[in-house]
């Protein structure tokens, strides 16, 4: 990796991260998605090569791409075992269909980002496996269908 693309130890160049992340753009329409779009790649630019956000500590909240498709209190369920809420733990950022090899086709795996909630007291200590909630924000979600 060459300096020029930003950092000699990146893992994703910034020139390719960039290039996927503008084609998410071409799909957004009004003020308030464009918005919400600068300030995640403001926020990306940092580290562009990052897949995973995690919080668990509930300080910080999700960067969402686009202001349409986020989920408001009443779409997070509650918890499975203990109906108690769920909070956001970590969150799979876009760049990681980079390292998918995913092509900007019309039938390719895509989203804008996916944001998992689990149980705030983690409950049930006894179980390996616990089911969590992943909220799904599509780039495609803001786009009209005629």
């Amino acid at each position: 990796m060459s300096e020029e693309n930003g950092s000699a130890n990146a893992l994703v160049s910034k020139d390719k991260t960039g290039d996927t992340m503008k084609s998410l753009l071409d799909n957004f329409e009004g003020d308030d998605d464009r918005k919400s779009w600068a300030s995640f790649q403001e926020r990306i630019a940092k580290a562009p090569q990052q897949v995973l956000r995690y919080c668990r500590n509930g300080s910080t909240k999700p960067l969402w791409p686009m202001s349409s498709g986020r989920p408001s209190k009443p779409d997070i369920p509650t918890c499975t075992y203990c109906q108690g809420p769920l909070c956001f733990e970590f969150q799979i950022l876009p760049q990681l269909l980079f390292y998918f090899n995913v092509k900007n086709d019309v039938d390719s795996l895509d989203w804008a980002t996916v944001a998992v909630y689990t149980c705030e007291a983690s409950c049930e200590g006894t179980l390996a496996y616990k089911q969590e909630y992943a909220w799904v924000q599509l780039s495609s979600q803001s786009v009209t269908v005629s």
